[in-house]
């Protein structure tokens, strides 16, 4: 590996996906055009035409893992980004891929729509991130600087700019409109897994594979707070709503709550039996609630750190958790190959997603919380339906 460049086990899993080696570097262009065609399969059967429960849409036209879905933030489009080099844009109610996103020479790790969803912008292993056109599928630019893997890329609130972390060590900010870096944000000496503003847009706030955060004043790059105490690389790392706490999630077993102000420690959130992948609020700030790789979900109180609910039920790693926008359900992603949807208030089982055939990256809900997304190993992406029987039983 070139000087300057991160040091890190291949086999790590970084939120939102696996750190993978990023293959062939043949161009996107050398892509036969039948193999990134869209096939379309009907709602509620699998590939193989056998029928799933809950099951609406599948995904597919990928030729290697998908990495991470999400929804646009109307709700109307679901992006998603594979190791197969590519990104993809597609409607959602129809399944029908609009567009396919194409010039990476490395897998795309990441992939976010601009807040008025006019743009999306794309992360990648060949080190760049890419901004396109979502009406006309075009290339707007490409953001060079970055000595290794971009892993996450980040839109500001007025669409105008984008924040990347990458495995240089760094996390940029960006011109989305020319391509130009406004600035750097170092100080970490081991590859940096993500970056986000803050709710105001005032400072950025990074996780490390070197075990910490970091807090940067965003006009100035200048760092005024690191949050020590983590014991293993720090997987993500997160604001509450209004700004003045950070929650990060890390490989030691435990997620913390930090007073973003002093950088003091205020909460520890124990009880994990192996690497904290995710760590999130609640829509109301109350609850925390963490997803592990000793296959449970955990619901804490926010305040005391008291674990609550242990949400049970798949027997593989879980990679991410995530509650419901109102914050009455909760939804987990696992190696088992299986989502799960569990009521927040008893930490019962509401509805299992299955029918991937490999290990799930992520899942999360649609805007509205009426739909389930999920993203795989097995080169698809598949929405389900949230049935409102079960839902009621929350």
């Amino acid at each position: 590996m070139a000087a300057g460049f991160s040091e890190y086990d291949p086999g790590d899993r970084v939120y939102p996906g696996r750190l993978l080696h990023t293959g062939s570097q043949d161009t996107n262009s050398s892509f036969d055009e039948q193999d990134l065609s869209f096939t379309e399969s009907p709602g509620g059967l699998d590939c193989d035409g056998i029928n799933v429960p809950h099951l609406e849409r599948i995904l597919l036209g990928h030729r290697r893992a998908v990495s991470t879905a999400t929804f646009s933030p109307d709700g109307q489009k679901v992006l998603t980004a594979s190791y197969d080099r590519t990104a993809r844009l597609y409607n959602m109610e129809t399944g029908q891929c609009e567009w396919t996103f194409v010039g990476h020479r490395g897998a795309v790790l990441c992939v976010i729509g601009s807040p008025d969803m006019s743009k999306v912008a794309t992360s990648s292993a060949d080190r760049s991130v890419r901004i396109f056109d979502s009406a006309s599928g075009s290339w707007v630019a490409t953001l060079e600087g970055h000595r290794d893997h971009a892993y996450t890329v980040a839109w500001s609130q007025d669409g105008q700019k984008v924040l990347t972390a990458s495995g240089d060590r760094t996390a940029a900010l960006w011109d989305a409109q020319t391509g130009s870096c406004d600035r750097k944000f170092t100080g970490h000496i081991q590859a940096v897994y993500m970056a986000a503003f803050s709710p105001d847009g005032k400072q950025v706030l990074t996780a490390s594979h070197d075990k910490t955060a970091r807090l940067f004043n965003i006009e100035t790059a200048e760092c005024i707070q690191v949050f020590r105490g983590h014991t293993d690389k720090v997987y993500m790392a997160g604001f509450s709503r209004d700004g003045r706490q950070v929650l990060t999630a890390s490989g030691d077993g435990s997620a913390r709550l930090w007073d973003a102000s002093t950088g003091n420690c205020e909460v520890t959130f124990g009880k994990h039996g192996d690497h904290v992948y995710t760590a999130v609020f609640s829509p109301d700030g109350s609850k925390v609630l963490t997803s592990c790789a000793d296959s449970y979900a955990r619901l804490f109180n926010a305040k005391t750190g008291d674990c609550e609910l242990e949400l049970e039920g798949h027997n593989m790693s879980v990679h991410s958790a995530c509650f419901s926008p109102d914050g009455q359900l909760v939804l987990t992603a696992s190696d088992d190959r299986t989502a799960r949807l569990f009521s927040a208030s008893s930490g019962s089982c509401l509805q299992l997603f299955e029918g991937h055939g490999d290990h799930l990256y992520m899942a999360r809900f649609s805007p509205d919380g009426l739909r389930v997304l999920t993203a795989s190993d097995d080169c698809t992406a598949k929405l389900f339906r949230i049935e409102e029987l079960q839902k009621g039983e929350s």
